[in-house]
């Protein structure tokens, strides 16, 4: 017989999320459209929000690791490893956005929005779990 895999948590946790990604990146783009064809903006509209989606994606996905990573460590050094992690990853975050802004490569109302994908998506879901019961 052939064991499956366990899945892990993150990978749980990204399936569930992507079509949020997806559908955001999705209205984003659909928005960002129609003002380039009206003279509103440019290119970097678009490759805002695909900079910024991708950020947030990995982002997103580095924070799955890292707690995982986090629950086989002592309570001190689990503490440290995770507020580590978070400050990496923020820093990361905004060095990549920054340097595509100030090179004028990605606008930055449309790179910054995807970083609330998650927090809208949690929102969305609790919401969704809550209307179930």
């Amino acid at each position: 017989m052939n064991k499956k895999k366990k899945e892990s948590v993150t990978a749980k946790e990204i399936k569930a999320l992507l079509p949020f990604f997806i559908g955001g990146l999705a209205l984003i783009i659909l928005i960002c459209v129609p003002l380039m064809i009206g003279g509103i903006g440019n290119y970097t509209l678009i490759t805002g929000a695909v900079a910024g989606t991708l950020v947030a994606f990995i982002n997103f996905v580095l924070l799955g690791i890292s707690a995982e990573k986090s629950l086989y460590m002592g309570e001190k050094k689990s503490q440290l490893y995770m507020n580590g992690s978070y400050a990496v990853r923020y820093i990361g975050t905004f060095i990549i956005l920054g340097v595509l802004m100030y090179f004028k490569l990605v606008n930055p109302v449309t790179a910054l929005i995807p970083l609330f994908i998650p927090k809208i998506a949690y929102t969305v879901l609790a919401l969704k779990e809550k209307s179930e019961f």
